[in-house]
């Protein structure tokens, strides 16, 4: 039962598909109604015709039989009387033939056993009653179908002498003929079913006809109007329907077409707008990202894709916390703030907040954020978003870098030119005084001290110079045993006031492939850092060495240390906390961490606190060689 439900239920769906098969079933069930009435009027009219011609047929053998009995009776002649029912009765298409009294008793009968018998159906009594002739149809005792006339004899004059008088006996008798109606009714329903036949090849002539006129007329165009519809639903929005005429499927043609002309232009509006305000907000050196209250990015600007190393297709759609986070699910908002969460939902006007972000490769990304609310219209409804400025603190880090260096650059320049140029005078002035044969040996000596200690300070403002170089757009093969050595001269005069004792270890020839300035400031900046975390004094050790496929350098103090607390946050930019209690900008260590990021190295600490600290580096190894 339940597959006939489904069965039937599919089948339903099937024709609710589609117009022209509903069109088809309803033409279908118009033919199967009108020609069942048209079958049963024709039917019930041809079998009316049928009887009248059969009744009239049967009347006019009981009138003949009417003149003969009146003749017999007449002559009283009974057995004629007989003699004729019986010929009446054999005749082809008689059944039978009775004569009855009006008691309806049967006088005589071509049927041998129906002789005295009475009769007493309704059409029998009717004719004796009202005097008129009846015919119908009936069914005999043993099944055979007849129709039967009755007949009844009127009382006549010359009739009175056996009857009576006309006013008190009226009728004298009545002539009862059956007429065989075995082939009647197939006779009638042939030709019913042939007259239905014609009827319903009309019908259908007629159907189709129709059909073929709603086909053309409105099956076509409206299949045309959904093809278009169709593929402007799936973006071509050039198609149209091409209506022509002035019927209404004509007018529904020309204002569908008005209607794709217009949301054409609407939409390419709204892509141009779109295009416009992409290019604007890709023009913001900051990263910018749109999420909807649904942690959904709807929109992001390059600078945002370069910042996490995604493509800008995949980006529009992900949620924001796994395309930034890497998570799968939500920020927990007690531990992290959320601009989505404090923004749209505990409606803040606005905030600034710090967070780290992950990039394709996994690697960390100090940003701050600044976020707002920004009403959009997204698939046509107002949906309130919140808009994030995205600043990556480690390109901040590289601005203050080359800040600092342009600093550094200005200073050294200023050195050189009041410093350096008047020394290498001086220099001079000594070589010339002890080429002198008057210069007595005690003070050729003190000349000769003099210009070493010149050649000293050349040296070292020589070395300021290279540590404050502007970086150099291509990399160059940077021996680090100089560096080592150049930072140490730097720093010798702070660390003797710090006493801080510098000791250098460097095994064979180690080099790395990159710009002299940043080697030159990542260890400066390393050695300086281990000097202010040792304000009693110490020792601060260079370590240098080649390892296979890296170099490693360590530089290693025995200062105060750095507590659990702290060392989650030392590689922030901006934080600050130095055990001799001298105030810094908290970039010496995340300028650090970012130049060896970008050399495809790493950075790594342990320290102990009251121990010291070590600080390891390791780059990718240039090989050994002469420069």
């Amino acid at each position: 039962m339940n597959e006939e439900v489904a069965r039937w239920c599919g089948v339903r769906h099937w024709i609710r598909g589609s117009l022209q098969r509903q069109l088809a079933v309803v033409a279908a069930l118009l033919i199967l109604v009108a020609s069942g009435i048209f079958l049963l009027v024709v039917t019930q009219q041809y079998k009316s015709s049928i009887l009248r011609v059969q009744e009239q047929a049967s009347m006019n053998v009981n009138l003949l039989l009417q003149s003969a009995l009146e003749n017999a009776m007449i002559k009283r002649d009974l057995e004629g009387l007989q003699d004729i029912v019986a010929r009446l009765g054999a005749q082809d298409n008689v059944t039978g033939v009775m004569i009855a009294n009006p008691q309806g008793e049967i006088r005589f009968s071509s049927y041998p056993d129906q002789v005295f018998k009475t009769l007493s159906d309704d059409a029998f009594s009717r004719a004796r009653r009202t005097g008129e002739r009846q015919a119908g149809f009936r069914e005999l005792d043993t099944g055979e179908q007849v129709l039967r006339s009755i007949n009844p004899v009127r009382n006549k004059p010359r009739c009175k002498e056996c009857h009576g008088a006309a006013l008190e006996h009226p009728i004298n008798g009545l002539l009862i003929v059956d007429y065989d109606a075995s082939n009647v009714g197939d006779f009638v329903w042939r030709g019913a079913l042939m007259l239905a036949g014609l009827g319903i090849a009309v019908l259908v002539f007629l159907e189709a006809g129709l059909w073929l006129a709603i086909y053309r007329l409105i099956l076509t165009r409206l299949n045309r109007l959904a093809a278009t519809t169709r593929a402007l639903a799936a973006g071509d929005l050039s198609v149209r329907t091409g209506a022509d005429g002035a019927d209404e499927l004509a007018q529904l043609g020309a204002g569908f077409d008005e209607m794709a002309t217009r949301l054409e232009t609407n939409v390419e509006d709204l892509r141009t707008a779109q295009v416009a305000l992409q290019t604007l907000i890709d023009a913001i050196p900051d990263g910018v990202r749109v999420i909807d209250q649904d942690f959904q990015i709807v929109m992001a600007n390059n600078a945002y894709c370069r910042q996490i190393g995604a493509d800008a297709e995949t980006i529009e759609g992900q949620l924001c916390y796994a395309s930034s986070h890497k998570r799968d699910r939500p920020c927990v908002p007690t531990l992290v703030c959320c601009p989505v969460e404090q923004v749209l939902r505990q409606g803040q006007s606005g905030l600034t907040c710090g967070h780290t972000h992950v990039d394709a490769e996994g690697t960390d990304l100090s940003v701050e954020i600044s976020a707002a609310a920004v009403t959009l219209r997204i698939d046509g409804r107002d949906q309130r978003c919140v808009v994030e400025s995205i600043r990556d603190m480690e390109s901040d880090l590289s601005i203050s870098q080359k800040q600092r260096l342009a600093e550094m650059g200005s200073l050294a320049a200023g050195i050189a030119h009041e410093v350096h140029n008047p020394l290498s005078s001086i220099s001079l002035v000594l070589k010339s005084l002890k080429s002198q044969d008057t210069l007595s040996e005690e003070m050729k000596q003190l000349v000769q001290i003099a210009e070493t200690e010149i050649g000293n300070c050349q040296s070292i403002t020589e070395s300021l110079l290279r540590l404050s170089a502007l970086p150099q757009g291509e990399q160059e093969l940077v021996d680090m045993a100089p560096v080592i050595h150049d930072t140490a001269s730097l720093l010798n005069f702070e660390a003797k006031q710090a006493g801080v004792a510098i000791v250098k270890t460097i095994d064979g020839r180690p080099r790395v492939l990159a710009r002299d300035s940043d080697i030159r400031n990542l260890v400066f900046n390393l050695a300086l850092n281990a000097i202010h975390a040792m304000p009693s004094g110490g020792e601060l050790r260079f370590v240098c060495r080649a390892e296979d496929e890296r170099v490693r350098l360590e530089v290693i103090d025995t200062g105060v240390g750095i507590s659990r607390r702290d060392q989650a946050k030392i590689l922030l930019p901006f934080w600050t906390r130095r055990a001799d209690g001298s105030r810094g900008r908290g970039l010496g260590l995340a300028i650090c961490s970012s130049i060896v990021k970008h050399l495809g190295g790493s950075l790594t600490f342990t320290s102990q606190v009251g121990v010291g600290t070590r600080f390891t580096v390791d780059l990718p190894n240039a090989g050994e060689g002469s420069a």
